[in-house]
């Protein structure tokens, strides 16, 4: 058991740096009357830092505050991202002692795989190439280009089978397609995370195979589809590399919404330059904002889009935030507790 605040009557503190709205703020404070919260709409160091007192016992935030002797009462940290490579990452130092330390896995589950389905049936269907011909003013004389493939049938490798990919799973396998995932721990199939009532594969039953990241290249040779929703940690950057690309088929699309890190970007755009992928559909990238230099923003074959597939989660934040609040002042297990040596 996570141990916090336990079950004694003493007022319990907790400081959020986020702009949740009323609604979401009046919800927290339900939890419990031992709740005492301060708000500060700012999402960085400085809305961190004003809600950092001396007598703190929770932060709901991205970011530890600049001068942690400041709260030496502080026993758990909820971040508000799936990620957690901007405190526990290489060259972060280490992790406070004693202090409890939960994401967001789950809570962007819903968008992102609305996202990632939308991306390919978006390829299957020839979508660039429609709106191209409408924007001519013309009706083509060569219908075939416009006509769709079905996507059932398909095989869609999800690379990364935390809450996101389940919930890509589920959504890929009510379309039909051929599911396999890749996990860092294939043998543990159950997921125990946050996820909103009837999404996502709890179980680990939709997949007709899991295998870990040792096993990516063999599975890549089977997919139609890639999509990429792994943590960055020490052990997955670059993980997708230049041999993982190679073992795809010629006509496989990738879908990124992990981290951009995770693929090699230098050999995946040589790749597709070649001729030798489909294409992309990228969300992530090593250095956010996309440059203009970049290659992808010219690549016919490639979307650009600005890290915004995890956006639309209000709900589901709201819901994960005020579960471990109850969970913080009862003293019970927390969710999503992040395993800090693992990096997720």
């Amino acid at each position: 058991m996570t141990s916090v605040a336990g079950d004694g009557g003493g007022p319990v503190r907790i400081g959020v740096a986020f702009p949740f709205d009323a609604g979401a703020r009046d919800a927290f404070a339900a939890v419990s009357p031992r709740l005492r919260l301060t708000f500060d709409a700012r999402e960085d160091q400085a809305g961190v830092d004003a809600v950092a007192t001396d007598d703190l016992d929770g932060l709901v935030g991205g970011l530890l505050p600049t001068d942690p002797a400041r709260t030496p009462s502080l026993r758990w940290v909820q971040v508000l991202s799936a990620g957690v490579e901007r405190l526990v990452g290489p060259g972060m130092g280490t992790w406070p002692a004693g202090i409890t330390l939960t994401n967001a896995r789950g809570v962007y589950a819903i968008p992102i795989a609305q996202y990632t389905t939308a991306a390919i049936l978006a390829v299957a269907e020839h979508a660039d190439a429609r709106r191209a011909q409408q924007a001519l003013g013309s009706w083509p004389d060569d219908e075939v280009p416009f006509i769709g493939r079905s996507i059932r049938g398909s095989t869609l490798l999800i690379v990364g089978y935390g809450g996101i990919g389940r919930e890509i799973a589920r959504l890929a396998a009510a379309h039909g397609m051929r599911v396999l995932a890749v996990k860092a721990n294939p043998s543990v199939r159950v997921d125990d995370g946050f996820r909103m009532p009837g999404t996502g594969d709890p179980d680990g039953t939709i997949p007709e195979r899991i295998g870990g990241l040792a096993e990516l290249a063999g599975m890549a040779r089977d997919a139609d589809f890639v999509s990429i929703t792994l943590p960055l940690t020490k052990e997955t950057r670059g993980v997708v590399s230049r041999d993982i690309l190679a073992a795809l088929p010629r006509h496989a699309w990738i879908v990124n919404t992990g981290r951009g890190p995770v693929v090699d970007e230098i050999a995946l755009d040589e790749a597709i330059a070649a001729g030798h992928l489909g294409g992309a559909v990228l969300d992530v990238f090593g250095e956010e904002p996309l440059p203009g230099s970049s290659p992808f923003w010219r690549r016919p074959n490639v979307i650009v889009t600005p890290h915004v597939s995890g956006a639309g989660a209000t709900d589901e934040l709201r819901a994960l935030v005020t579960e471990n609040l109850r969970r913080f002042v009862g003293g019970a297990p927390m969710l999503n507790k992040v395993i800090v040596e693992r990096g997720y």
